[in-house]
């Protein structure tokens, strides 16, 4: 393995904790590296960055070469070192914590936005979307008031290799409506026979995470720009999932879709597999739908797949390759074109 006796040498037999990458043999073969690839990786809520089925996220995305990823717990989550208030985990605190993160791969790594990938899962999405929009229009309505701007300010828009994500929800008092906590206990299910008393606690839940409206804006603002910005977004739903229903990701991408067909030049598809299941869907997927501009430049992609359920799916090859397809800048066969 290319750079493996630099590592080994490094790290000895247990390996060792740092403050900070620089310096490091990572940080080194990062910058040595002209075809270096970052994943910034967002994780859901629970827990923290090693818990369960996450490490097999991090396994995944780091064997695809070139790869490096990096990641963190939010405020409040598993090992973070916040020493400044807020320290509970809110809705700006986490977009903070997250643009931070991107900042100092962008800015004190000094690496390039378009070999960067954007990658969340489950409540990582959320802060995924926000993240990129943020890096695109910080000036946004749809970004929540409190998100503290890194040092140096954002320059441009930035444009993300892709931006993956996978168990994504429209927006948090939606989703609550049939939420299930581990797949089992309802939260606001229960309520649907008292619909005055469920709108009166969904109109006070404080922290929204709007992802579908941040999405859209993130649509609206990259087209903005002359020429438009390359924007590729994949999205990506286990239909076994118990916890959010991938009918969350069906409603973004026929939100984003609706976006970018009022573009020039852009068309959509889509493959479903019957209740025969006999029909060959793209990369086996259960349903595949996609939205793309002549040039291969704009693109929405969405995938169900049959397995993977909540969290283990984001571990599984399908956002692995994913992630691969985001490198590529010329057009792939789908599910074919791997490193």
């Amino acid at each position: 393995m290319e750079n493996e006796s630099e590592i080994v040498a490094k790290s000895g037999r247990g390996g060792h904790v740092v403050d900070g990458l620089e310096g490091t043999v990572g940080a080194k073969l990062l910058r040595r590296d002209a075809k270096s690839r970052v994943v910034v990786n967002f994780h859901g809520n629970a827990g923290h960055l090693a818990q369960g089925h996450r490490p097999s996220t991090y396994r995944s995305i780091s064997g695809i070469p070139h790869t490096h990823l990096l990641t963190c717990d939010y405020r409040g989550f598993g090992l973070s070192t916040l020493k400044n208030s807020p320290y509970i985990p809110t809705e700006p605190g986490l977009i903070t914590d997250a643009i931070s993160l991107t900042s100092y791969i962008l800015n004190t790594l000094g690496h390039p936005s378009t070999r960067t990938v954007l990658l969340g899962q489950s409540l990582g999405t959320a802060v995924t979307a926000a993240t990129a929009l943020y890096f695109t229009d910080q000036s946004s309505s749809s970004l929540p008031l409190g998100v503290v701007p890194p040092n140096p300010h954002p320059k441009g828009v930035q444009n993300f290799a892709s931006i993956v994500l996978v168990a994504p929800f429209t927006n948090l008092p939606t989703l609550l409506q049939t939420y299930r906590i581990a797949g089992i206990i309802p939260v606001l299910s229960p309520l649907r026979l008292y619909p005055r008393i469920a709108s009166f606690l969904s109109n006070r839940i404080v922290d929204q995470w709007p992802t579908q409206l941040r999405l859209n804006a993130l649509v609206t603002a990259t087209s903005s720009t002359s020429p438009p910005t390359p924007l590729h977004i994949t999205i990506l739903h286990a239909r076994n999932d118990a916890d959010i229903t991938y009918r969350h990701s069906e409603a973004l991408y026929t939100s984003l879709e609706a976006g970018l067909l009022g573009e020039e030049g852009v068309a959509a598809s889509e493959e479903r597999r019957s209740i025969h299941g006999g029909e060959r869907v793209r990369r086996g997927a259960f349903a595949y739908r996609k939205v793309e501009d002549a040039k291969g430049e704009r693109t929405v992609e969405l995938e169900v797949v049959r397995f993977g359920g909540h969290n283990e799916v984001v571990g599984w090859a399908q956002v692995a390759l994913a992630v691969r397809r985001a490198w590529k800048t010329k057009s792939f066969r789908p599910g074919l074109d791997v490193e």
